[in-house]
């Protein structure tokens, strides 16, 4: 069969030479199905254009929330034109009843273990389920070799691929999807596999997936040391307390990381003690993140604005964090209530939640009404405080002590910041995000895209 995979992005969201990290999902699906089928990818994101008439008897399209929509909209064309339509991924695997309405078929949750193979013999056998799922998460020690070679790989001036270590995360943080759709205990692959992963990589330079690479400070250790001889760039996912092992943080180093994105979601004192993710104080994690630039790694911080404590105050202690860490770059996240969350759950029976456009969730734009603040409140700090980061001062008073370990991390750094920049000036997240008044909020995707059986049949 001819097998074509898709990850949809609407038009407003796709990336032209800014700073966008490469997918492995789809590399990986193809990675799993069986050599007598050809397979193709596209990446939307890349301004990449789907022929709706090529020759293809499967669709897999894999959709997060804020791309389900146009997930939606593909399908329906290839839906009238009679393929085979299967969704997957993380909103698929929270809301696979809505999904459904558009395909033929839904995998929830993880593909491995058998389970993509045996959607394809289903298909061929013209005895497709409406729905997929393993009994359990599977195991990872299976090495599948992904399909590098059918997507692209450049995430701004940067070639680069995505890898993995493991999946799931023992956090629990109220406002991410991660537990729901991988666990919230961490599953690592071996790291034989990873090794032998990172060898088949063309590109000098990886970014981790792991929502935390450095979890498991054993695993951790062992993987940057074997990693070392491989000379490889790397950038990931982390916990500020790897300070505390000075040995993992050099290895780290050693071992090719450039950066580090951590998650430090609030640093108000009530954010500190909630989250706990992070040290317990403010000067404790400036401190911290200085301790990383010491030792040739740069820190992108991570800072959710809207949360439950959130006053307007809290733009002004994001911005005093940032200034004086120096911070190599902000991750800011106005904060999203996605399905299958207990925010979402808390915020939709609230009726704090202003669209159900599930193209406005992702995490760049103000879509709720806050406990301690107004949405507009909340818009006009989140706004301010990109402003401040994301200006040219700024950039350059936060290179100094981010810059110097070489030629790749200056690069890096400057390509970050100027795709951050480039993105807040498009004007996209300069207001909040509300359903007409005479649309109600009521999750019923069809009012944004019809189901193509249910239009065709009326």
């Amino acid at each position: 069969m001819n097998i074509l995979l898709i990850s949809p992005c609407p038009p407003d969201n796709q990336r032209h030479d800014s700073m966008s990290i490469p997918q492995l999902t789809l590399s990986l699906i193809a990675g799993m199905t069986p050599q007598e089928h050809e397979v193709k990818i596209i990446e939307e994101v890349f301004n990449e254009v789907i022929d709706f008439d090529q020759e293809v008897d499967v669709v897999g399209i894999s959709i997060m929330t804020q791309t389900a929509i146009r997930g939606y909209e593909i399908a329906n064309e290839f839906k009238k034109r009679g393929k085979t339509v299967v969704f997957g991924g993380i909103h698929a695997t929270v809301l696979p009843k809505e999904a459904k309405m558009y395909g033929d078929a839904v995998v929830i949750g993880e593909a491995e273990n058998g389970l993509w193979e045996q959607v394809l013999t289903d298909i061929k056998n013209h005895s497709l389920k409406e729905f997929y799922k393993l009994d359990k998460y599977p195991e990872l020690d299976h090495y599948i070799t992904p399909r590098r070679d059918l997507v692209k790989k450049t995430a701004g001036k940067f070639k680069i691929a995505p890898i993995e270590t493991g999946r799931g995360c023992p956090y629990n943080c109220d406002f991410c999807t991660v537990p729901k759709s991988f666990g919230s205990k961490q599953r690592h692959k071996t790291i034989d596999c990873i090794i032998k992963d990172i060898e088949n990589i063309e590109e000098q330079f990886l970014f981790f997936l792991d929502d935390n690479i450095t979890i498991n400070k054993k695993f951790a250790r062992e993987m940057f040391e074997r990693m070392i001889p491989l000379k490889k760039g790397w950038v990931g996912q982390a916990s500020i307390n790897i300070v505390n092992d000075k040995e993992l943080m050099k290895l780290a180093r050693q071992s090719g990381c450039k950066g580090l994105l951590i998650g430090f979601e609030s640093m108000t004192d009530t954010g500190l003690n909630k989250y706990r993710k992070t040290f317990a104080s403010f000067d404790r994690n400036v401190e911290a993140i200085k301790t990383l630039q010491d030792n040739g790694i740069m820190t992108m911080s991570s800072l959710v604005f809207g949360l439950d404590d959130d006053t307007t105050q809290v733009f002004d202690t994001a911005n005093e964090f940032i200034q004086k860490s120096k911070s190599a770059f902000l991750q800011a996240c106005a904060l999203t209530p996605y399905p299958g969350t207990e925010v979402f759950d808390r915020m939709k029976q609230e009726g704090s939640i202003l669209t159900d456009d599930w193209r406005q969730f992702d995490a760049k734009k103000v879509i709720i009404e806050p406990k301690n603040m107004t949405a507009d409140e909340l818009q006009a700090g989140y706004t301010e405080i990109k402003d401040k980061t994301y200006s040219f001062g700024s950039i350059m008073k936060r290179s100094l002590p981010n810059i110097f370990s070489g030629v790749t991390e200056a690069a890096l750094y400057f390509s970050l910041n100027n795709g951050a920049r480039k993105w807040h000036n498009s004007g996209l997240t300069a207001k909040p995000f509300r359903n007409n008044p005479d649309m109600p909020v009521d999750f019923d995707v069809t009012k944004y895209v019809q189901p193509y059986n249910n239009s065709h049949a009326k």
